[in-house]
């Protein structure tokens, strides 16, 4: 049975059992203190709410390789996306923090201080999903009764501006573009293929006599390590048709560059994979730059075969 006793001068200790039955002691200096405690203490356990207090002392630094450890399965571009948030924002911010001290005011200065930063929404958004499901695990494993991450405002969403080139525009940076990347534009124009699906696209998965090509793999580069995995989604796993010209635009850039060992399509001119780092700041931004002009990203492409398709009819 729960109770409050006197413990030497001006000392009120509350003792109780936890729902496991192990008794458990608290000191308080005042008895007022230690009668609220006793009433909260034997409220959670009525509501199956009540957590080991020692748990919560538990700093986000300590938590954190069991939550990471918890994150299976992500792409090796998402898990460095997220180290690096963790290492240059929350961390530096949280790291030392008691899981239960956390508030949502704290979660909202959070916030805050990565808007006095300079961050874009989109990246203060991502820092905080980031630290919302850190807290979200803390819960899960009855750490802390509750998350912190209640009634947070975010800045509003940022929308990314698109570029949608024309025909002529497409062939312009085609044109403006070093070999062997020409069939590359034009694939990802005509296609709308993303770049990690096209750096990652073998010879085999591509039919000249059918007009077609097979999306099953895409490539990222991550920190100098090349890998290839399956499309996000079974949708992403898809055929995709190709115009007369474009097939004959691909069997012309066979014919100059063949495929090596790896199968690759599109090859750096070295050989080996497209490094996207490399492509953007040594290839693409001098083309781009030389011909329909800034700004204008790859992914660009992908939305001008969007609205080329919408123009003949197509939804």
């Amino acid at each position: 049975m729960a109770h409050i006793r006197k413990k030497g001068t001006g000392r009120w200790q509350v003792r109780y059992r936890d729902p496991s039955g192990t008794e458990r002691a608290r000191t308080f200096k005042r008895r007022t203190d230690a009668e609220r405690f006793l009433v909260t203490v034997e409220t959670d356990k009525l509501r199956g709410m009540w957590t080991d207090p020692r748990l919560g002392r538990i700093t986000v630094s300590e938590w954190l390789p069991t939550w990471q450890a918890s994150r299976v399965h992500l792409r090796p571009s998402t898990r460095a996306g997220s180290e690096s948030m963790l290492r240059n924002h929350v961390l530096p911010y949280f790291g030392t923090r008691q899981l239960a001290s956390v508030n949502p005011t704290d979660m909202q200065g959070f916030v805050a201080h990565l808007e006095g930063k300079g961050l874009a929404s989109s990246t203060i958004r991502q820092n905080y999903l980031l630290i919302a499901s850190l807290f979200s695990s803390a819960l899960e494993s009855d750490l802390i009764i509750r998350t912190p991450c209640r009634g947070i405002k975010l800045p509003p969403k940022s929308q990314t501006e698109m570029r949608f080139l024309t025909a002529d525009e497409v062939a312009e940076v085609a044109a403006a573009i070093d070999e062997p990347y020409r069939a590359l534009v034009l694939t990802a124009a005509y296609t709308g293929c993303r770049f990690g699906e096209l750096t990652g696209l073998r010879v085999r998965r591509l039919d000249l006599l059918r007009r077609s090509l097979t999306i099953t793999e895409t490539l990222s580069d991550v920190r100098g390590q090349v890998s290839l995995a399956p499309p996000k989604t079974s949708a992403a796993r898809r055929q995709v048709a190709l115009p007369k010209f474009l097939s004959e635009e691909l069997a012309r850039h066979l014919s100059q560059w063949p495929p090596a060992a790896d199968g690759f399509l599109f090859t750096a001119p070295e050989g080996g994979p497209v490094r996207r780092a490399n492509f953007r700041r040594c290839t693409w931004l001098p083309a781009v730059r030389a011909s329909v002009g800034e700004p204008l990203r790859f992914h660009d492409l992908r939305h001008t075969h969007a609205a080329m398709l919408i123009a003949q009819g197509e939804r």
